[in-house]
């Protein structure tokens, strides 16, 4: 996974973190059929505790080997960098907003986020 040759490229330089929102394809909500398929079936959940479940399957089924964040079931994270379905974000050293990917999946641009990854490190 793309993610996980940045993490490792980069993790001296730079704090990597997933931030897992809200459910993008719940069970009790918009499924799709590859969910079904490849047996991902989670109910969107209602506590923060049920959340960090989700998204710790979520880590693990997928092999995401940097650290991952959880938002709060407030989704205040979440509204705050529309985040859905998955984005890229880069914060420099003084906390302002480096990279803001278009929303994925169409919009994910990795290498668009390395160039910019390397302009700041530099």
């Amino acid at each position: 996974m793309r993610l996980n040759e940045l993490y490792a490229k980069y993790k001296d330089q730079v704090q990597f973190y997933i931030v897992y929102i809200r459910e993008a394809h719940p069970h009790d909500g918009w499924r799709v059929p590859n969910n079904l398929i490849e047996d991902i079936i989670f109910d969107e959940p209602t506590t923060d505790d049920e959340r960090t479940e989700v998204a710790a399957a979520c880590q693990i089924d997928l092999g995401l080997e940097m650290p991952m964040l959880v938002d709060a079931i407030d989704n205040d994270v979440d509204n705050k960098y529309v985040g859905l379905p998955m984005r890229l974000f880069l914060v420099d050293a003084d906390g302002k907003i480096a990279f803001a990917g278009d929303k994925g999946p169409f919009g994910w641009d990795d290498e668009a986020f390395e160039e910019k990854l390397k302009e700041v490190i530099a």
